[in-house]
């Protein structure tokens, strides 16, 4: 019988092993998510199509184009995982959303062991892979830093230096916008600055390095202080932008609509992310070889160079049929070599030896200026908010957007502090709610933990006895 038995182990050892082997091994198409800012889509074919060349044509992947608002690629992402979809392999995640999934997402450890050199990632990046359990989650793609564009020639035309402060920069973009409007054909189309207010996650991201750029702070201490005076400062800087260095276009304004205006020529100053670099310093831009940048500039009163992190990351859903072979192409993807590819495009690595790569800095000289940015980045809050980030971002987008668009049409009851107050109040119970569910699920663990704790005191009893 004990020769049977342990035939049988092995047989089953061995039937396992085959089956896992046949099922990484067997032709499969995988599913991944993709935006199409930018050059991001066509970066990610160019990449699939090096990976299966890798697996000599063996597997097939499908792109699944997301939707340009962030928020709205949040919400597919919540009905797919609230389904328990395995429809979707793998997913690209803002940096923001890693912890608030991470309940979703494969943890990676097994599959990368001995394959990231965790000492080469900045720890601003390193600290997004992990889970709430401690385990690799999601693998960066590329980092992001708020940033300020501006055009060297028309500074160069009126004499005016690269701005120091936010209030200088206002006072520059200003003087200049009515100097360029004395042309009759820019009367009604040249603007002092752009930037991005649409009502969803990139106007959470503008207000959030103004804030901070200001010397305040969305949470600080586990206390909102949205209605700090440095806030009230923030968002009247906003509110005198709006009025008279911006279009009021801005209001639906994404990321591409703001590089439209600023590369056709028809502004001064523009908040943008890195990848807009390249793009606009293509020949056929009317901005091309004019174009400075710097970091989001401190405000004169207590304030300091700010620029919110963003970037992207791969996960895998822990629902996909291909787990091993999904962890595969999300670790090539995200790999070094890929990253060094997509820094000509201005996408900024999460390596940091890559900013001191004698190729990286041949190919594109921009992105060495990036480090520094990069270590001074201020993170929206949603480790503070946890799962409840997506509903604070959405209080706070709409109602810096409901700010602008009221402090253009000076309506009667129009009160910034009014609004700021109240969303400083609805911040509060999002982020009370939050602590009242760690403060539950800790009793809860406890309370667990005690009742195992009595059950092997009472077994030790028993055989203490016997």
């Amino acid at each position: 019988m004990k020769k049977i038995k342990k035939y049988l182990e092995f047989f089953a050892i061995a039937t396992t092993f085959a089956i896992g082997s046949m099922n990484y091994m067997e032709a499969v198409t995988l599913k991944i998510t993709c935006r199409s800012k930018g050059k991001e889509l066509e970066l990610l074919r160019k990449a699939i199509e090096e990976w299966m060349v890798k697996h000599d044509g063996e597997h097939k992947v499908e792109i699944v184009t997301l939707p340009h608002a962030s928020n709205e690629c949040f919400a597919l992402y919540q009905q797919w995982f609230g389904a328990e979809s395995f429809d979707v392999d793998i997913l690209q995640l803002d940096v923001a959303w890693v912890g608030i999934f991470s309940d979703y997402l494969l943890a990676l450890d097994e599959y990368c062991a001995g394959q990231l050199d965790m000492n080469d990632y900045f720890d601003i990046i390193k600290e997004n892979m992990y889970g709430n359990d401690g385990r690799i989650i999601a693998l960066p793609l590329y980092t992001d830093c708020g940033m300020i564009y501006y055009r060297r020639d028309l500074l160069e035309k009126y004499a005016k230096p690269v701005p120091q402060t936010l209030e200088e920069m206002y006072d520059t973009a200003l003087y200049i916008q009515n100097e360029e409007r004395k042309d009759e054909s820019k009367q009604n189309k040249f603007y002092g600055f752009v930037l991005q207010a649409k009502a969803f996650e990139i106007l959470t991201c503008n207000f959030a390095e103004i804030l901070d750029a200001c010397g305040g702070a969305i949470v600080k201490n586990d206390v909102v202080e949205i209605n700090s005076a440095r806030g009230s400062y923030a968002i009247e800087f906003m509110i005198k932008c709006q009025k008279n260095i911006m279009s009021r276009s801005v209001l639906n304004y994404s990321e591409e609509d703001a590089r439209g205006v600023f590369q056709s020529g028809n502004a001064v100053f523009m908040r943008n992310w890195p990848y807009a670099y390249a793009l606009m310093n293509d020949p056929s831009t009317a901005v091309a070889g004019k174009i400075g940048v710097m970091t989001i500039p401190p405000s004169a009163v207590n304030g300091k160079e700010s620029g919110v992190l963003g970037g992207w990351f791969m996960g895998v859903s822990r629902y996909s049929k291909h787990k091993e072979l999904a962890a595969d192409l999300a670790m090539f993807i995200s790999g070094k070599a890929q990253q060094k590819i997509r820094v000509e495009f201005s996408y900024l690595p999460t390596f940091k030896s890559l900013y001191s790569d004698p190729d990286v800095l041949k190919m594109n000289p921009f992105v060495a200026n990036m480090q520094k940015p990069l270590l001074n980045a201020v993170a929206r809050p949603s480790k503070v908010f946890g799962k409840n980030y997506t509903k604070a971002s959405s209080e706070i987008f709409n109602t810096i957007n409901t700010i602008l668009t009221e402090s253009i049409d000076n309506t009667e009851d129009f009160n910034a502090n009014k609004h700021m107050n109240r969303l400083n109040e609805k911040l509060s119970r999002l982020l009370q709610e939050k602590q009242q569910k760690k403060i539950t699920n800790t009793a809860e663990d406890d309370s667990k933990t005690g009742f195992f704790r009595s059950i092997l005191n009472s077994i030790m009893r028993f055989f203490g006895k016997h």
